[in-house]
C-alpha cells in the first residue's frame, strides 16, 4: 500500500468513520495535487462499502461561485462531503442573496453551512490546496494525543474572558472571548454536523466582536488570494475598536490590504454594509498543534504548525460577523495568556 493510500484510508476510517451504504460526495478539480488524493479517497470509501461520487469543477477562489450542480449535490444532504479542492468550493449565489433557513431557525449563506450547521445532516472535511506530500505526512498522525491536547486548550478557551497575545516580532493584542466557546480541529468528524480541515491540528476561538485592541505583527505565512507567502518584511496590522485601521510593511502588506479592500468591494457590490465593515474584523485566533506540520506557504498546513498562532482578518466562525474574506496569517513564537494565566511561552504550550 502506498503512503497516499494509507493516508486516505486513515482519513476515511479514523477521521470520518465512513460506514457501509453511506453516500460520499468528493468535490475536486483537475489542478494541482488534489485529483489524485480525491481518487484515493474514492477508493478507500468504496472499500468501506460506501457510495462515493467524485465531482470535478473548475478551480474556484473565494471570489468565485461554485457550479450549480455541485451546490445541488451538497443541498441533497449526503452523509459525507469531502472538499478536496485546489482552493475553494466556491460561493453560493442563492445563499448570498436570499439565504437558507436551517432547522435550527438560523439563516445560512451557503448550502454547505446549511447541511452541516443548520440541519446537521452531513459531516465533512475540507483540504483546500492539499498536496500529496502534505496529505501523506500530516494525516497519518497520533490522533489520540492530538485530541487530548486540543481538549485541554478548548477547556481553557471555554472558561476564558480575555486573551492577550505578544510576540518577539512586536505583536501585542488584547481582545475578549467572553461568551465564546473554544473549538477544535482534531480530526474527529464522525458525527453529523462535525467537520474541519484535514490535515487537522488546531484549537481556535472567535474573538468577541469589536473588542480587539492593539497590534499584530505577522512574521509567518500570510494568506493572499489565491496564494500564501512568508513576508520578507513582517506585516504590521493595527486594530482599534475591533477593526483594522492600518496595514503596513513591505510589498506583502500592500497585497494583504488589497485583499481586504477587495472583500469590502464585494460586499458593496451586493449592498451588504455589515459584510463590508467586517472585512476588517478580527475573525479568529488559532493555535497550531499538528506535530507533522511545517511552514510550506500552504495555509492549510501552515496554520497547524507547532509554536505558532494565527489570526484571521474578516469573517468569524460564529455567523455573527460575516464577511466575504477570511484571511489567516501567522505569528511565530508567541506568548499567550487567558485571563492572566499563561498558555503559551515563546510558542510552547505550557498548560
Amino acid at each position: 500500500m502506498s503512503k497516499l493510500s494509507k493516508a486516505a484510508e486513515i482519513a476515511v476510517h479514523e477521521v470520518l468513520g465512513v460506514r457501509e451504504g453511506e453516500e460520499v460526495i468528493i468535490i475536486t478539480n483537475f489542478e494541482g495535487d488534489v485529483l489524485p488524493i480525491a481518487r484515493e479517497l474514492y477508493e478507500a470509501s468504496a472499500k468501506a462499502k460506501a457510495k462515493p461520487v467524485v465531482m470535478v469543477q473548475p478551480r474556484k477562489t473565494q471570489y468565485d461561485f461554485a457550479e450549480r450542480l455541485v451546490l445541488d449535490a451538497v443541498k441533497s444532504g449526503p452523509e459525507v462531503i469531502i472538499s478536496m479542492c485546489a482552493h475553494k468550493v466556491g460561493k453560493d449565489p442563492y445563499g448570498m442573496n436570499i439565504g437558507y433557513m436551517g432547522r435550527d431557525g438560523k439563516k445560512y449563506d451557503h448550502a454547505f453551512d446549511l447541511v452541516m450547521d443548520g440541519d446537521k445532516r452531513s459531516r465533512s472535511f475540507w483540504s483546500p490546496g492539499a498536496t500529496v506530500d502534505m496529505f501523506e505526512r500530516t494525516v497519518a498522525i497520533d490522533y489520540k494525543a492530538l485530541r487530548a491536547l486540543a481538549a485541554k486548550l478548548k477547556a481553557v478557551l471555554d472558561d476564558g474572558s480575555e486573551v492577550r497575545v505578544t510576540s518577539p516580532g512586536g505583536t501585542d493584542l488584547i481582545f475578549s472571548i467572553d461568551g465564546r466557546k473554544g473549538k477544535v480541529d482534531d480530526g474527529n468528524f464522525q458525527l453529523p454536523g462535525s467537520g474541519g480541515n484535514l490535515p487537522c491540528g488546531e484549537a481556535y476561538v472567535s474573538p468577541k466582536n469589536q473588542t480587539a485592541e492593539g497590534v499584530i505583527v505577522f512574521d509567518g505565512t500570510i494568506d493572499l488570494v489565491p496564494d500564501a507567502v512568508i513576508p520578507k518584511t513582517p506585516v504590521k496590522v493595527v486594530y482599534k475598536g475591533g477593526f483594522v485601521t492600518e496595514i503596513t510593511g513591505g510589498k506583502e502588506a500592500d497585497l494583504l490590504l488589497e485583499v481586504v479592500r477587495k472583500g469590502e468591494q464585494m460586499a458593496r457590490d451586493v449592498g451588504k454594509k455589515e459584510e463590508e465593515r467586517n472585512a476588517r474584523a478580527l475573525g479568529e485566533l488559532g493555535i497550531g498543534i499538528n506535530p507533522a506540520a511545517r511552514m510550506t506557504c500552504n495555509m492549510l498546513e501552515d496554520e497547524k504548525v507547532w509554536r505558532t498562532v494565527h489570526f484571521a482578518i474578516g469573517a468569524n466562525l460564529e455567523n455573527d460577523a460575516n464577511a466575504f474574506i477570511h484571511q489567516d496569517c501567522l505569528v511565530k513564537a508567541p506568548d499567550l495568556w487567558v485571563d492572566g494565566k499563561q498558555v503559551m511561552r515563546k510558542g510552547d504550550i505550557v498548560i
